[in-house]
C-alpha cells in the first residue's frame, strides 16, 4: 500500500479517469512531499489498485491498510443520460458509495474530499457562490446533490468541491461539455468528439449543434493543481477551509461556439455545421441547465491560485497539431 514515510498520504479513487489520473499526477509533482495511493476499477494496471467501491468490506480493508491522511473522491458516474435510465446503478455509486467513505473516514478522523457538480445547480441565476441553493434538473444532478449532503452529515471534515462537470462523447446535441485534458481515448473528452464533428469525419450535409447551453470548459490538470493546493492547506491547519468550494474556468462557450473555433484552429470550414439556439431536450428525462457558472470568489479568498489554463491556447499545443 503506502509506502512507510513521514510524508502524508492521499488517496484517490477513480484514478483512472480523466480527472482522477491528473489528480494523481499533480500530487507526484510535488515529488517527495506526497504518498499517492490511486484506485479504480477499469482500466486499472500498477501503481493503481483495483478496488470496487460497492464492496464495503473490501474498501474498509484496503483504506485501514493504506491510512491515508486525505481522501479525494474522485469516482462517479456521470453520464446524465445513463443515470436516468440506470436509476439504480447511479444511486449506488454516486450516493450510497459516497455515504460509505464519509462514515468510514470519520471514524478514522481523516478528511474527505467529495467532487461534485455544477450539475447541483438549475442554472437560472449565474454565477452560483458555495452557499447558493442547489436545485438539481436531472437525476445525475439530484444523486450528486445527495452525496453532498451525506458527505456533509457524516464527516464533519468534509469538503464538496464543486467543478464543471465530466466533458462526455459529444454524439448528441446535449452532451456535457465542461472538462477536458489529456485523454486515453477519444470518447473520454466531449471536446475531443468535436474535433471529428467539426472534421466532418462522417461527410454529414448537415449537423445541428447546440448554440443554447452555455459551457465553462476546465482542464482537469487546473482542478488536479487545486486540488493539491487544498489538501496541503488543509493538513497545514493554518486556516479554516469552508465546507464547500467552487473551481471553474471563466472562459465561456456554447457546443457551435468551439466547434467554430476548433475550425479555425484547423483551417477547415464548418459549413456543415447548424447552430440551435433554442432549448433542446434530446431525451425528455434529463432537463440540462441553461449557465452553472461557479464562482471562484471563495476559493481565491483562501489564497489558492485559481488561475486557468487558456483554453485555445492547450488545444493548439496538445491535440490539434495532431490531427493535421
Amino acid at each position: 500500500m503506502a509506502p512507510e514515510t513521514s510524508h502524508p498520504t492521499v488517496l484517490v479513487t477513480g484514478a483512472t479517469g480523466l480527472l482522477g489520473r491528473e489528480i494523481v499526477k499533480k500530487f507526484h509533482d510535488y515529488g517527495s512531499n506526497w504518498n499517492v495511493v490511486g484506485t479504480g476499477l477499469s482500466r486499472s494496471s500498477p501503481p493503481t489498485f483495483v478496488l470496487d467501491l460497492t464492496d464495503t468490506d473490501q474498501v474498509a480493508q484496503f483504506i485501514r491498510t493504506t491510512m491515508p491522511s486525505i481522501v479525494i473522491h474522485s469516482a462517479a458516474e456521470r453520464r446524465p443520460d445513463f443515470a436516468a435510465k440506470n436509476p439504480e446503478k447511479v444511486v449506488e455509486l454516486n450516493v450510497m458509495v459516497t455515504k460509505f467513505l464519509a462514515e468510514l473516514t470519520a471514524e478514522m478522523g481523516i478528511p474527505f474530499i467529495y467532487i461534485s457538480t455544477d450539475y447541483v445547480f438549475d442554472g437560472t441565476c449565474p454565477p452560483y457562490e458555495p452557499y447558493d441553493e442547489p436545485n438539481p434538473t436531472n437525476l445525475y444532478g439530484i444523486t450528486k446533490r445527495n452525496g453532498e449532503l451525506e458527505s456533509l452529515k457524516h464527516n464533519k471534515k468534509s469538503l464538496i468541491f464543486r467543478v464543471p462537470i465530466k466533458s462526455l462523447p459529444a454524439l448528441n446535441l446535449c452532451s456535457n461539455l465542461c472538462r477536458y485534458g489529456e485523454v486515453e481515448k477519444t470518447s473520454e473528452s466531449a471536446i475531443n468528439a468535436l474535433v471529428d464533428i467539426t472534421l466532418n469525419v462522417n461527410r454529414e450535409t448537415e449537423v445541428e449543434i447546440d448554440n443554447w447551453q452555455i459551457r465553462y470548459p476546465t482542464n482537469t490538470q487546473d482542478i488536479g493543481r487545486v486540488l493539491r493546493d487544498l489538501a496541503d492547506l488543509i493538513l497545514s491547519g493554518k486556516k479554516e477551509v469552508p465546507s464547500i468550494l467552487h473551481f471553474s474556468a471563466t472562459q465561456k462557450y456554447t457546443k457551435y461556439e468551439i466547434c467554430q473555433l476548433l475550425g479555425e484552429l484547423l483551417g477547415v470550414p464548418t459549413t456543415h455545421l447548424k447552430k440551435v439556439d433554442t432549448v433542446i431536450k434530446a431525451n425528455s428525462k434529463v432537463i440540462r441547465p441553461h449557465d452553472c457558472c461557479l464562482s471562484n470568489k471563495r476559493l481565491m479568498e483562501l489564497g489558492i491560485d485559481s488561475s486557468t489554463v487558456d483554453f485555445v491556447t492547450w488545444w493548439k499545443k496538445y491535440l490539434l497539431p495532431a490531427r493535421r
